[in-house]
């Protein structure tokens, strides 16, 4: 029994309202405790010392460019590591920038300042400075760690974290670990000022993607395989911005694992990931080594409307035998298995919503002149004081979301509460959105164009996960329980997007983060690391006292509400022409726009 079944039972418990649910939470806790703490007791401490440091990284003699790298090295090797284990990160920060580490789709249960969300739960690490992560890995599955500082992500601060159970519920011989990134001749901030644009011939100029595929350059990756044998691929979308849909030519895959939840076997020629997403896949070999085989990790994206590039093709081996020849299998159909068609294999129940929350996602030009991203018409910007240490200092106040400071777009939940999501994706483009300390019930999903209403229900054991891809004009409903204590993101996992401002925070149980987090609980370097920065810690999001956020918090960026995006895609060939021949007053020729909600 691991903590995940631990809170399983407790929210079940909870879910029963009354003396009953109150009187045993203690007690189921305790006891749980207990279990855990017996199971894992051969559980071991890895410690690293990381010098987060520029990189100089050569992409097939093509171009070299300066990556994000750990102690010399880039692409990052993979954290490997058992249910229970202790993993003891101490960063030292070599850039001359801010930066963090974020454990991708880690609850962070009673450590959310661990979490690494840089103007949320930390001030990040200054340059020259360090800060050490504590994170207890009590749940097991394909992970991930990257940066949450700026769009450090996309220059390459992401590495594979791999935690394995002990006792599995499915069999195999061997694993690997096949982490997918996108790469770009640009950095990321020249990237961003181009996609900040307001002007569309700017905007929409085309960039093209290059592939790391497991660690090495795209079309020189091979997977050994032993005939007979059965592997588990551990698939992780680490990059930044494009989809991967992997497939092997001559096999089929089965699978077992979305985002660290372990799902009734499902059998499928393909998977697709979006950026930030992890799946497993279980491949039994073929019985003789007489042939190799091409296995395909295609990168695509609806970012981008030009068929010469959409999608990029890259490929390795599947190597039986260094001497066999390939054999070719045409004709495979790129074939998906969907979100709503999976079930997890601890058959929790659709969760019944205490409260709800509608977040429509758009993107366009504001006020300031600038391309951005909103969630309901607002585009985040991060206060002057980090929302948890909001949280933590403002007494009774911390339950008034005003006291976060507008453009934090902050909601605050009831410990316990299950929440509906309904996210409605306006823009013609995918999001893939990721909800931090959580899995979240897809329950629904369906297209929102006008007179084209198609839903699609989850199963009756709907599939959880912590990132899900809403495809441009569509919709999904989701449910969590807010039974993590703490400030959480909610935000688009294209490192472009973020950097634009589509994200928003929840907010869970102040009452409880006051009374968990006060005092000396939190690290000694982590209010150090404000300070250094010049960053206040406590007050509200303007480091005031109540909810006196002065005039500036009131003067955020606002949509033009003639100059934003429709879901409605364009042509390609429409808009290369627009990208030639046009000018800035052509936007209808762009995309239709709609009504967007006051």
């Amino acid at each position: 029994m691991n903590s995940f079944c631990c809170t399983k039972a407790i929210t079940y418990l909870s879910s029963n309202k009354g003396w009953l649910a109150s009187s045993l939470n203690t007690l189921a806790f305790t006891f749980c405790v207990l279990i855990c703490t017996f199971n894992i007791s051969n559980a071991a401490t890895l410690e690293y010392d990381w010098n987060i440091e520029l990189v100089d990284f050569n992409m097939e003699e093509l171009f070299t460019r300066k990556a994000i790298g750990i102690n010399g090295k880039w692409p990052i090797p993979a954290v490997v590591a058992d249910l229970g284990d202790m993993l003891v990160i101490n960063l030292n920060n070599k850039l001359d920038e801010p930066t963090s580490l974020h454990f991708h789709g880690l609850f962070q249960n009673g450590t959310n300042f661990y979490d690494g969300a840089v103007g949320v739960t930390e001030c990040g690490t200054p340059p020259g400075g360090s800060f050490t992560y504590r994170v207890s890995l009590d749940q097991v599955g394909t992970y991930w760690i990257h940066s949450h500082s700026k769009s450090q992500t996309a220059d390459g601060l992401r590495l594979p974290l791999i935690i394995r159970d002990p006792k599995e519920h499915y069999r195999y011989d061997d694993e690997i670990i096949l982490p997918l990134e996108d790469w770009f001749r640009e950095s990321a901030p020249t990237l961003i000022k181009q996609f900040n644009d307001p002007d569309p011939h700017k905007r929409f100029k085309p960039i093209v993607p290059y592939a790391i595929i497991g660690g090495t350059c795209a079309n020189r990756k091979k997977l050994n395989f032993v005939p007979g044998k059965t592997y588990r691929v551990r698939i992780a979308n680490i990059g930044s911005s494009f989809d991967f849909h992997f497939s092997i030519e001559g096999h089929t895959l089965r699978v077992i694992e979305v985002d660290g939840v372990m799902v009734k076997e499902r059998t499928t020629h393909g998977v697709t990931l979006g950026p930030g997403q992890r799946s497993s896949v279980l491949v039994k070999a073929q019985d003789t080594a007489d042939s190799n085989y091409i296995f395909h990790a295609d990168m695509y994206s609806d970012l981008i409307q030009m068929p010469r590039y959409n999608p990029l093709n890259f490929t390795g081996t599947v190597e039986y035998s260094p001497n066999a020849r390939i054999r070719h299998v045409r004709g495979a159909p790129w074939m998906n298995v969907q979100d709503l068609d999976l079930e997890p294999l601890d058959e929790e129940p659709a969760l019944e919503p205490d409260t709800r929350v509608t977040l429509d996602a758009y993107s366009g030009v504001f006020s300031d002149q600038t391309f951005r991203h909103s969630f309901n018409n607002i585009t985040y910007m991060p206060p002057k004081v980090p929302t948890l240490l909001t949280a933590l200092t403002t007494g009774e106040d911390a339950f008034n979301p005003e006291v976060y400071g507008r453009q934090s777009n902050t909601h605050v939940l009831n410990y316990m509460d299950v929440v509906e999501i309904l996210v409605n994706n306006h823009d013609y483009y995918s999001h893939p959105f990721h909800l931090h300390g959580h899995v979240f019930q897809i329950i629904e999903m369906g297209t929102m164009r006008t007179g084209k209403y198609y839903t699609k229900d989850a199963l009756d054991i709907p599939v959880k996960r912590d990132t899900v891809v809403i495809r441009g004009g569509h919709y999904a409903v989701l449910r969590f329980r807010a039974s993590s204590f703490g400030v959480w993101l909610f935000h688009c996992h294209i490192d472009f997007h973020i950097m634009l401002g589509l994200q928003m925070v929840f907010v869970e149980a102040p009452d409880k983060i006051q009374e968990h987090l006060k005092g000396s609980k939190l690290p000694e370097m982590y209010r150090e690391n404000c300070i250094a920065q010049g960053m206040k810690t406590t007050g509200n999001a303007e480091g005031r006292k109540g909810l006196d956020l002065g005039e500036q918090d009131r003067e955020g960026p606002t949509p033009y509400p003639d100059q934003f995006e429709s879901n409605e895609p364009p042509s390609g060939w429409k808009l290369i022409s627009y990208i030639i021949y046009g000018n800035k007053n052509d936007v209808d020729t762009i995309a239709t726009p709609t009504p967007r909600p006051k």
